[in-house]
């Protein structure tokens, strides 16, 4: 049986970096685009230049440093974003344009604010912007399961006479079944033909389906997948590189699949993903938890398998070093700890500023500092800040209530950055 190529964009550093509480530096970025591209991911798509120019910085950052997969970028489809999301993308020689829309009838209509006939000459008109300036352009229709079919097939059209490369279904709500899933990319498949744009797969995981409709929506015949390390993303979060990664693997042969992931770089990006967010995963998640691939004591169980399917479910398949050992990858190195807090208290009333007073050990130093503050949280930051004789810079703060009421207890993350470094 001749495989089908499957393509496969990492979608975690643009909507990945949706995750709560977590915050990608310029530095962190291009570490981990660097870590996507040892994986084999056929496209890194590195952010959406229009909405900051910090996350213009970053794109072109990433373009400028990372060589091998297409380098992509988010726009939406109008030229005045498609340009400078284009010149974001200088830096690499395999520019990526990813045009986006809301195609459901309620976001045309007041998000927008379209006709359906001004929608499709937008996507054919940025769509010849990205194809002049030499690059690969993919189109995506969000909330595609939610539109009106008839005009999703008339956005395919247009897709495919104004010569996109990819026309990628987007399950935005993450409400799709496998059987949905595959439907719907059947459907656009037979529409695109042999000579139209591939047909590409997003899906979201807020009924925890998103890996199963994408390896539905693939098996229906789309060539393009759209994942995030770990997952990670808004709400329930995205489709699983990993697992995608291994359901092609376990399930490629009898498929007619195929992929270029390299799977035992898996448990490395995962471990480098957690360092540089703070957020580290479920302990049973699927390949990259700590429980995960590991025996279960007293069970025979995996003898029951076959040869190959029982190899790839042992932990060095996805890079895991054996437990107790192993060489640590040199981007999760960290320093000792030279501070330890060891006692705080702040004060706060009417008519005087919060001061706080804190007590920190350095070795056998005890450093006992007071500062007044604009809040109780502020007056503790600046405490610590004289004791420790540097300023780093609060990158987050977030609290967040573990229950309600007046003495409800609360859960708070704090990330801090010093010298280009950061710390959770």
């Amino acid at each position: 049986m001749v495989r089908r190529r499957i393509e496969i964009l990492d979608t975690t550093l643009r909507d990945g970096g949706k995750l709560p509480f977590a915050v990608l530096t310029l530095k962190d970025r291009v570490a981990l685009a660097r870590r996507l591209a040892r994986l084999g991911v056929d496209v890194i798509e590195a952010g959406y230049p229009v909405s900051s120019p910090e996350e213009a910085e970053c794109v072109a950052a990433v373009a400028g440093d990372v060589e091998g997969p297409c380098i992509a970028a988010l726009a939406r489809c109008a030229a005045r974003d498609v340009e400078p999301t284009l010149r974001a993308l200088e830096g690499t020689d395999r520019p990526y344009l990813h045009l986006f829309m809301p195609v459901s009838a309620h976001a045309l209509a007041g998000v927008v604010k379209r006709s359906a006939s001004e929608a499709l000459e937008d996507i054919q008109a940025c769509i010849g912007i990205g194809r002049e300036a030499g690059a690969r352009v993919a189109f995506s229709p969000s909330e595609a399961p939610q539109a009106d079919r008839k005009f999703l097939g008339e956005a395919l059209a247009a897709c495919r006479e104004a010569g996109a490369d990819v026309f990628d279904i987007a399950d935005t709500n993450g409400t799709l079944s496998p059987a949905q899933a595959a439907e719907i990319a059947a459907w656009a498949c037979g529409l695109a033909g042999a000579d139209g744009p591939a047909i590409g797969i997003h899906c979201h995981n807020d009924l925890g389906l998103a890996a199963a409709n994408t390896l539905a929506g693939l098996q229906a015949g789309a060539a393009h997948a759209e994942v995030t390390l770990g997952g990670v993303g808004e709400r329930a979060g995205n489709a699983s590189l990993e697992q995608l990664a291994a359901q092609l693997e376990v399930f490629g042969p009898e498929l007619g699949l195929e992929h270029g992931i390299q799977l035992e770089e898996l448990w490395g990006a995962a471990r480098l993903l957690e360092a540089l967010t703070g957020v580290r995963a479920h302990p049973n998640a699927p390949l990259i938890g700590e429980a995960a691939l590991a025996p279960t004591p007293g069970s025979h169980a995996r003898r029951a398998l076959e040869p190959r399917l029982r190899a790839l479910l042992e932990p060095r398949t996805v890079g895991r070093p054996p437990r107790g050992g192993g060489e640590v990858p040199p981007e999760l190195v960290e320093e000792p700890v030279v501070f330890r807090l060891e006692s705080f208290s702040v004060q706060t009333g009417s008519g005087a500023p919060p001061a706080g007073v804190v007590a920190i050990r350095r070795g056998d130093a005890r450093l006992v500092q007071s500062s007044h503050g604009a809040g109780p949280v502020d007056a503790l930051f600046r405490a610590v800040d004289r004791a420790i004789g540097f300023n780093p810079r609060l990158a987050l703060f977030s609290l967040y209530a573990l229950s309600t009421g007046p003495d409800a207890p609360a859960e708070v993350t704090v990330t801090i950055e010093h010298r280009g470094r950061r710390f959770h």
